[in-house]
């Protein structure tokens, strides 16, 4: 009997405490075939998102898929990044083995435009975890390959709900708004996946404890890495001046995880068709996605199943 292959799908990804679950969630996911992650700059800087993401293949064990090294700075402007979140490693100082497997030594874009080549025409899905470098840069000087892509799902924006790095911005699209501008104005089919929805599919420490209790060195380390959040958002919280019994939330919201349950389980949510503008501005509301009649369309998700959505990712880490 021939082996059945899941969907492919590239990861693009800047390896981050939730990066981190989301990688796992997909090397648990047999509905994908990851034919590589390829890393860039954004929760931390692009020697960190590169090593982490060997890192966490080979707690995996997945080292055969190749990890390349992708865009170091945004499209076009300075780059910042979220050591108080993720921590100064980015993985909150989890200890974590030492990659073995060298990163792969093509450049990003050549990469990618090979590895789209190499499919049918709208084959290739990209799932994008951080800033959306890679995808722009991929779509402005390779725009013969770009037109294969048979979508981007990405994580970003905050469409109703409050932004995480400023009241109107959340920090993907915040990080590099030209590259989320340009990839929104492309023509490829693009899902984004909110802070209005990734919020929704919550953590909280009794989760966490019960997927530990089941077993499994993917289970552990998340239990590592779920704690490692809270106690970085606890230890802002308070650098800020928020009193004590406010400081420690009560839930780790699975952003990127997300991302891959959609590819993977895409009932679990609720998207509308809007029109979407990234401010651009470098006012307040810079970093923004705004819905506008004269934006650029996409899928956008709103609402998901919760209880299920946790229940799923737990069943696939567990063991």
């Amino acid at each position: 009997m021939s082996e059945t292959r899941g969907a492919p799908v590239i990861i693009d990804t800047d390896p981050g405490l939730d990066d981190a679950l989301a990688l796992f969630l997909a090397f648990r996911s047999p509905e994908l075939d990851v034919r590589g992650v390829v890393t860039v700059a954004g929760n931390i800087g692009i020697d960190h998102t590169t090593r982490n993401a060997r890192a966490l293949l080979r707690v995996a064990g997945r080292e055969d898929v190749p990890v390349v090294r992708g865009a170091a700075r945004p499209f076009a402007r300075e780059p910042f990044h979220a050591p108080g979140i993720h921590g100064e490693d980015g993985l909150g100082g989890i200890d974590v083995p030492e990659p073995r497997a060298p990163e792969h030594p093509a450049a990003a874009l050549d990469w990618l435009a090979d590895e789209i080549d190499s499919h049918p025409a709208g084959a290739v899905r990209i799932l994008a975890l951080g800033p959306l470098t890679n995808v722009a840069r991929l779509i402005v000087e390779r725009p013969e390959q770009a037109r294969l892509i048979g979508g981007v799902v990405a994580m970003g924006g905050a469409v109703r709900d409050r932004g995480n790095v400023t009241p109107h911005a959340e920090f993907n699209i915040a990080a590099d708004p030209e590259a989320a501008a340009v990839v929104l104005a492309s023509g490829v089919p693009v899902t984004l996946v909110p802070l209005d929805v990734t919020r929704q599919v919550a953590a909280d420490e009794a989760w966490a404890e019960r997927l530990a209790a089941r077993g499994g060195a993917l289970a552990a380390l998340t239990r590592q890495l779920h704690g490692a959040y809270l106690d970085n958002i606890a230890a802002l919280r308070a650098s800020l001046g928020v009193a004590e019994a406010e400081r420690r939330p009560h839930a780790f919201p699975l952003h990127d995880p997300c991302v891959i349950l959609h590819a993977v389980r895409p009932e679990l949510f609720h998207p509308e068709r809007l029109r979407l503008r990234v401010v651009r501005d470098r006012s307040e509301r810079d970093g923004a996605t705004v819905i506008d009649p004269a934006g650029d369309a996409a899928d956008v998700l709103t609402g998901a199943d919760a209880p299920a959505a946790l229940a799923f990712v737990a069943d696939r880490l567990a063991g």
